[in-house]
């Protein structure tokens, strides 16, 4: 029994990761492509720059570093927040440049990351193997590259603007990014280091958030049934006598959908003031739907939490 089922494991495991990386490869191109749509360049170049790097990188490190699926979720951190700033001094100094330069610019650095990373590629497949964050983490090492990476962005400010400006734009934006490329380059394997470690914490604390799914759906639903109880009485109490609420400045009665957007604003505590009590009765009912807010929001968390911890220490 025990020869016939080892070689099934691995298969079964290698088979789990593979399912998992390919959700969350597709959730993170989703993700970048949402990051694409906000920087209001959906149809530009930047999206298709975008994309079409992420796919390159995440299936190269997954086929040749068997990477895991938070280290996608990192490297979709990593990409988006590059650019926004690549967009931005994009759009500050270099509004003369072509697209199709402004394309190639934009993937050079990411190029330059993972030729460095497949470069050293044993060593980062080492980190990954051991699968634990390791003791001496060298942030500072790892983020001392943004130093003379922004500096030459800070530079790019002095770049003249204007209709005769074009040529000097399109040769300082070619050289700031062939040097922020070879920055790239030489402190790739550190960085791709860096993102396992990363990734590695973000699986942590997906474990943890999947130990809280079934304490926090109950608290949710406690919740939702209290919201529910309030906005009916809110809307009974209105439609049986005179109005309770002003609405918009105007006294009427609430609607349901009404009653439950009021109700969910004041035990949750915010509300926004569109919806005021306007009679004694109603202003002591939401007093109370605060005061029980505020109480469910104390004991539900110390619950999740207790729970969470009990969880935790039992033997496994």
């Amino acid at each position: 029994m025990l020869r016939t089922r080892g070689p099934i494991l691995p298969d079964a495991r290698t088979s789990r990761l593979r399912d998992g990386f390919y959700g969350a490869a597709a959730a993170t191109i989703g993700l970048l492509a949402l990051v694409a749509l906000l920087l209001g360049v959906a149809e530009g170049y930047l999206a298709a720059a975008m994309i079409a790097a992420v796919i390159a990188i995440l299936g190269s490190f997954h086929f040749l570093l068997h990477i895991s699926r938070a280290f996608a979720f990192t490297l979709a951190n990593l990409i988006g927040t590059y650019a926004c700033v690549f967009l931005f001094f994009v759009e500050s100094n270099f509004e003369t440049v072509g697209a199709g330069v402004l394309s190639a610019g934009f993937v050079l650095p990411l190029a330059a990351f993972l030729a460095g990373s497949l470069w050293r590629r044993g060593d980062i497949a080492r980190v990954i193997a051991a699968g634990q964050i390791r003791d001496e983490r060298r942030f500072g090492r790892v983020l001392l590259w943004l130093v003379p990476v922004f500096s030459i962005g800070a530079i790019t400010f002095l770049v003249p603007h204007g209709a005769g400006a074009a040529e000097t734009q399109l040769v300082v934006f070619l050289v700031a990014m062939a040097v922020i490329s070879a920055v790239v380059f030489a402190v790739s394997h550190d960085v791709a280091v860096f993102l396992v470690d990363t990734g590695l914490l973000f699986e942590e604390f997906f474990g943890r958030i999947a130990r809280l799914v079934i304490p926090a759906f109950a608290f949710l639903t406690f919740y939702s049934l209290l919201v529910i109880l309030f906005a009916s009485v809110y809307t009974i109490s209105d439609h049986l006598g005179a109005p309770n609420f002003r609405i918009a400045g105007a006294l009427r009665a609430l609607t349901f959908p009404e009653s439950l957007y009021f109700s969910l604003t004041t035990l949750s505590t915010v509300g926004y003031g569109d919806i005021a009590p306007a009679t004694n009765l109603a202003r002591f009912v939401t007093a109370f739907e605060i005061v029980c807010g505020v109480m469910l929001l104390l004991f539900g968390f110390n619950e999740i939490f207790s729970f969470a911890q009990e969880r935790r220490q039992r033997p496994r």
